[in-house]
Protein backbone atom coordinates (compact mmCIF):
# COMPACT_ATOMS: atom_id res chain seq x y z
CA UNK A 1 0.00 0.00 0.00
CA UNK A 2 2.92 2.28 0.76
CA UNK A 3 4.27 1.93 -2.79
CA UNK A 4 0.85 2.57 -4.27
CA UNK A 5 0.67 5.93 -2.51
CA UNK A 6 4.22 6.73 -3.57
CA UNK A 7 3.48 5.83 -7.18
CA UNK A 8 0.33 7.95 -7.23
CA UNK A 9 2.12 10.82 -5.51
CA UNK A 10 5.02 10.62 -7.95
CA UNK A 11 2.61 10.53 -10.90
CA UNK A 12 0.72 13.58 -9.63
CA UNK A 13 3.97 15.48 -9.04
CA UNK A 14 5.21 14.50 -12.51
CA UNK A 15 1.92 15.65 -14.05
CA UNK A 16 2.17 19.02 -12.32
CA UNK A 17 5.81 19.45 -13.37
CA UNK A 18 5.09 18.45 -16.99
CA UNK A 19 2.02 20.69 -17.25
CA UNK A 20 3.90 23.59 -15.68
CA UNK A 21 6.76 23.14 -18.10
CA UNK A 22 4.36 23.07 -21.05
CA UNK A 23 2.63 26.27 -19.89
CA UNK A 24 5.95 28.04 -19.29
CA UNK A 25 7.10 26.95 -22.76
CA UNK A 26 3.94 28.34 -24.37
CA UNK A 27 4.34 31.66 -22.55
CA UNK A 28 8.02 31.78 -23.48
CA UNK A 29 7.19 31.17 -27.15
CA UNK A 30 4.56 33.93 -27.09
CA UNK A 31 7.08 36.57 -26.11
CA UNK A 32 10.30 35.25 -27.64
CA UNK A 33 9.66 36.10 -31.27
CA UNK A 34 8.52 39.66 -30.88
CA UNK A 35 5.76 40.60 -33.28
CA UNK A 36 6.99 38.30 -36.04
CA UNK A 37 4.28 36.26 -37.73
CA UNK A 38 4.48 32.52 -38.07
CA UNK A 39 4.48 29.33 -36.11
CA UNK A 40 7.00 28.66 -33.35
CA UNK A 41 7.54 25.24 -31.80
CA UNK A 42 8.90 24.45 -28.35
CA UNK A 43 9.42 21.67 -25.80
CA UNK A 44 10.74 19.14 -28.31
CA UNK A 45 8.24 20.42 -30.89
CA UNK A 46 5.23 19.42 -28.79
CA UNK A 47 3.84 22.92 -28.11
CA UNK A 48 3.18 25.52 -30.80
CA UNK A 49 2.38 29.21 -30.83
CA UNK A 50 1.05 30.71 -34.05
CA UNK A 51 0.82 34.45 -34.67
CA UNK A 52 -1.12 35.84 -37.64
CA UNK A 53 -2.18 39.31 -38.70
CA UNK A 54 -5.82 39.43 -39.78
CA UNK A 55 -7.28 41.64 -42.48
CA UNK A 56 -8.71 44.12 -39.98
CA UNK A 57 -5.22 44.84 -38.53
CA UNK A 58 -5.68 42.73 -35.42
CA UNK A 59 -3.31 40.02 -34.28
CA UNK A 60 -4.51 36.46 -33.82
CA UNK A 61 -2.67 34.19 -31.43
CA UNK A 62 -3.04 30.43 -31.44
CA UNK A 63 -1.52 28.05 -28.90
CA UNK A 64 -1.83 24.30 -29.04
CA UNK A 65 -0.42 20.82 -28.87
CA UNK A 66 1.59 19.73 -31.89
CA UNK A 67 2.80 16.30 -30.71
CA UNK A 68 1.82 14.72 -27.36
CA UNK A 69 4.61 12.09 -27.37
CA UNK A 70 7.33 14.31 -25.79
CA UNK A 71 4.93 15.30 -23.02
CA UNK A 72 4.10 11.66 -22.32
CA UNK A 73 7.75 10.65 -22.31
CA UNK A 74 8.57 13.54 -19.97
CA UNK A 75 5.78 12.46 -17.63
CA UNK A 76 7.03 8.85 -17.50
CA UNK A 77 10.68 9.85 -17.01
CA UNK A 78 9.88 12.28 -14.18
CA UNK A 79 7.62 9.70 -12.50
CA UNK A 80 10.35 7.06 -12.61
CA UNK A 81 12.93 9.55 -11.34
CA UNK A 82 10.74 10.52 -8.38
CA UNK A 83 10.11 6.85 -7.56
CA UNK A 84 13.85 6.13 -7.68
CA UNK A 85 14.60 9.06 -5.37
CA UNK A 86 11.92 7.82 -2.99
CA UNK A 87 13.37 4.28 -2.98
CA UNK A 88 16.90 5.53 -2.31
CA UNK A 89 15.61 7.75 0.49
CA UNK A 90 13.84 4.78 2.10
CA UNK A 91 17.00 2.69 1.91
CA UNK A 92 19.06 5.46 3.49
CA UNK A 93 16.53 5.87 6.30
CA UNK A 94 16.54 2.11 6.94
CA UNK A 95 20.33 2.08 6.98
CA UNK A 96 20.37 4.99 9.45
CA UNK A 97 17.91 3.21 11.73
CA UNK A 98 20.04 0.05 11.60
CA UNK A 99 23.20 1.98 12.45
CA UNK A 100 21.52 3.78 15.34
CA UNK A 101 20.12 0.49 16.64
CA UNK A 102 23.61 -1.08 16.52
CA UNK A 103 25.09 1.88 18.38
CA UNK A 104 22.72 1.39 21.31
Amino acid sequence: MKWLFRTVGSAVAALVITAGTAVITAIWLMFSGGSAEGRRLGFFESIFVEVQQSADASTQLGVGLNDPAPLGITFVVITLFLLAVSAVYDQLRARRRALLADAD
